[in-house]
This record gives C-alpha cells, sequence and structure tokens, in this order.
C-alpha cells in the first residue's frame, strides 16, 4: 500500500523533528505485547500468503491442462488473491516498522507544535495521501485556515 509506505515517511520526518527537540515520553507497558500480537499477525500473513500462492500453483497447473473459460477466470482470482495477501503483509510489515520507531518518541508534539500545517497539507496533495491520515478530526478543525 503505498498510502502506508508515505506515511512511514511523513512519520519518520516527523520523528526527526521530535528528537530535535526532545520530545521523550516512555515506552508504554504494553508494547511489548502489541509488537507481539502485530508480529502474530505478520507470521499469520506469511501463511497465507503461503496457502495462496499454492492454490496459485494448483490453478497454473488446472489453467495449463485446460483451457475452459471458468478455469481461467479461476486463475486470475488467484493472482489477485495473492496480489492483495502481499499488500496485507507489506502493510502489517510497514506498521511494525513504525510502531517499534515511535516507541519513545512523541510524535504528536511536534505535529502540532512544530510542523506548518500548511506543509503537510501540500504534502498530502502532492502524495496523494488522506488528509485524514495525518490528522484527526479536531486537528482537521483547528487547521482548516492551512487545509482550505
Amino acid at each position: 500500500d503505498p498510502v502506508a509506505a508515505q506515511m512511514l515517511a511523513y512519520n519518520r520526518a516527523n520523528r526527526a523533528v521530535a528528537v530535535l527537540c526532545n520530545h521523550q515520553r516512555a515506552v508504554p507497558k504494553n508494547f511489548s505485547q502489541q509488537m507481539e500480537r502485530i508480529n502474530e499477525k505478520i507470521e499469520a500473513k506469511k501463511k497465507d500468503l503461503k496457502e495462496a500462492n499454492r492454490q496459485l500453483k494448483d490453478a497454473k497447473q488446472q489453467a495449463k491442462n485446460s483451457k475452459a473459460s471458468s478455469v481461467q477466470s479461476n486463475l486470475e482470482k488467484k493472482k489477485k488473491a495473492v496480489e492483495r495477501v502481499k499488500d496485507q503483509l507489506h502493510k502489517l510489515e510497514v506498521q511494525a516498522t513504525d510502531k517499534d520507531e515511535n516507541k519513545d518518541i512523541a510524535l504528536g508534539t511536534s505535529k502540532l507544535n512544530y510542523l506548518d500545517p500548511r506543509i503537510s497539507v501540500a504534502w498530502c496533495k502532492k502524495h496523494d495521501v488522506p488528509i485524514e491520515k495525518v490528522y484527526n478530526k479536531t486537528q482537521r478543525q483547528k487547521f482548516m485556515w492551512a487545509i482550505d
């Protein structure tokens, strides 16, 4: 998902500002549990991907042996399923990376007080990232002057 990768880049830039401003926080008590859950989801997705690849291989074998349109459409469905699972896996991996990098940095402080919202809005428009990914509803109301 390109939006997830773009948000990782945005958060890394925000993190650089937060580090410069020394916006530290204590690592959350349940951080290791959260990371464990995300890693379990990643492992489950890897298993799903293996299964989807196996089904795709079987569908290719069937398509080679048969030229029926139903078999060909089944092959296309399996290809799409593999791509979807790959995207989901990538999204989870990006989420895990972002969470791990943010464990002891308070991003909210720098985003609200030090990053010019006009720059964030311009960045969102340039990279086709929905503004909702950067600012929550309250923040969007606060920075309405920059969003319009």
